[in-house]
């Protein structure tokens, strides 16, 4: 059984995969914010990281994974996307709840188990916010850049759909909660428009105007409302 130590180790390199997998620079003070620590915490865990190989840090303290780093981190996100869309196309929980869910079960799949639930589960591409599930996409880590999905904030009037949400604000629950109830879902055709610094306004199919902050807005990613979504993809006409 995965140890706890072993299990925060995870977490640490699911969370710089997926800001690399967003084009952000991971800095150790970046990762301090995320996991509402103190800099000493975070320096300690990169040492520990860097010493077992899994991360790389250059003369800026810039932080990027290895090889190695990489093959784990797909490894567990793998298993915790596979693990929310069991929760959701199994077992009828809804989309923005499942995430804290996945998060204690994905350290206790093995391969057998995971392979029956991709088989069961028809073989999906994304989990339910829409994030690319290593291992059945190719090239995970680039698939933003390949669908040709921006931030929304990018957009600025024009006709798009959500891909999917950022998985680095996953766990911030109650924003995924607002999210879904004011019908912020993947696979939703919206239009943007900023109005300030802090926020702005997001116009859905229904007719609806729903104000958000822009922090939000930078955390959806989208492509043109008149493109298809992927095969597989959380939304998507086929699911």
């Amino acid at each position: 059984m995965t140890t706890t130590a072993s299990a925060k180790v995870e977490e640490y390199l699911e969370t710089i995969y997926n800001m690399e997998m967003e084009g952000e620079t991971v800095i150790g003070a970046r990762l301090a914010e995320k996991f509402r620590v103190k800099a000493p915490t975070v320096t300690e865990m990169l040492q520990r990281l860097e010493k077992a190989g899994y991360v790389a840090l250059d003369a800026q303290r810039h932080v990027a994974l290895t090889p190695s780093g990489v093959e784990l981190a797909e490894s567990v996100l793998r298993r915790h996307r596979l693990t929310e869309r069991f929760l959701t196309d199994m077992l009828g929980m809804q989309w923005h709840e499942v995430h804290e869910e996945a998060c204690r079960l994905e350290h206790y799949i093995s391969g057998a188990v995971e392979e029956r639930v991709i088989a069961s589960l028809g073989h999906p591409t994304t989990c339910p916010h829409g994030n690319p599930i290593p291992g059945y996409v190719p090239e995970a880590r680039g698939y933003l850049a390949r669908v040709g999905a921006r931030r929304l904030t990018e957009a600025e009037g024009k006709p798009v759909r959500i891909l999917c949400v950022s998985e680095v604000i996953e766990d911030e629950e109650e924003t995924i909660r607002q999210m879904h109830a004011r019908g912020l879902t993947p696979g939703t055709a919206i239009i943007w428009h900023g109005e300030t610094s802090e926020a702005g306004t997001v116009r859905l199919p229904d007719g609806r105007q729903v104000t958000i902050s822009c922090a939000l807005a930078r955390a959806l990613w989208v492509i043109p409302a008149d493109a298809a979504l992927p095969r597989g993809a959380a939304g998507a006409a086929d699911r």
